[in-house]
């Protein structure tokens, strides 16, 4: 891929899904599927929070280090089920996704979010103690994939290239 314009260094998570195998995902999902190209990378943004949490309950006492990721896109939340493993990248800044700008505290985001799910999940009387020992943006990579159909349909989708989950995208 050329370079069309300036580029940033990004942190991105560690990917696993190459060009060619995003492509192969998509072939194998329809037989009616004939052809398909892993056209470029898009970036999009999360905050990532990583916590101490303490929380008392009524018999039992936790402590663990626990990260949510604030969808920067659209306010979402999204427990992280490990330590996100991350690499530095330099990219061209339009294949950034950029994040929605009325966006509340990424940070009160995660928090009240951690806080629901620690009352719901152990089952603690009292609020649970959380200090924030990781603050930073990560962006996801996704592989933008056009695919041709037996009718020669042109499709786009996006292959995430952590996880090789796909989805349509739809253009007007």
């Amino acid at each position: 891929m050329a370079t069309t314009g300036p580029q940033t260094t990004i942190a991105v998570f560690e990917t696993d899904i190459s060009p060619a195998t995003a492509a192969e995902i998509l072939i194998k999902t329809d037989e009616k599927m004939v052809d398909a190209t892993a056209d470029s990378l898009v970036y999009y943004p999360y905050h990532v929070f990583g916590f101490d949490l303490h929380a008392e309950a009524l018999l039992d006492e936790f402590d663990d280090r626990i990260y949510c990721g604030i969808d920067l896109c659209n306010d979402k939340e999204v427990f992280i089920d490990e330590v996100p493993n991350t690499m530095e990248q330099v990219v061209d800044e339009e294949a950034i996704v950029p994040p929605e700008t009325g966006i509340r505290d990424p940070e009160q985001t995660a928090r009240a979010y951690l806080m629901e799910l620690a009352r719901k999940e152990l089952r603690v009387g009292s609020p649970p103690d959380l200090t924030v020992v990781e603050n930073r943006r990560i962006h996801r990579p996704f592989h933008v994939v056009t695919c041709e159909t037996t009718t020669e349909q042109r499709l786009t989708y996006i292959v995430d290239a952590v996880t090789g989950d796909f989805h349509r995208v739809y253009l007007d």
